[in-house]
């Protein structure tokens, strides 16, 4: 007795063939890894706006005090194009 198939009875059966991947196929994991790269950036950007600090708001024009200029007050109506060393 012989155990190997005969001819006929492979050619009966259903053998799944291997196929390359689709035009359908790529274009929905393109669609996915597109999707995903927006979220990403989208995300990093959303967090790095909200670490920025804000700056804190300006009160009247005279309240302003430059710390390096009132370490100098010779200094403080002399732009600093204007000084000389």
């Amino acid at each position: 007795m012989s155990t190997t198939t005969a001819p006929q009875s492979v050619e009966a059966t259903n053998v799944a063939m291997l196929q390359g991947p689709t035009l359908q196929w790529a274009l929905k994991r393109t669609l996915l890894g597109l999707v995903i790269l927006f979220v990403t950036i989208a995300s990093a950007a959303t967090l790095l706006y909200a670490s920025i600090e804000e700056e804190e708001p300006a009160g009247p024009a005279g309240a302003i005090e430059d710390t390096a200029s009132s370490k100098m007050p010779a200094l403080q109506g002399v732009m600093p194009s204007q000084r000389r060393v």
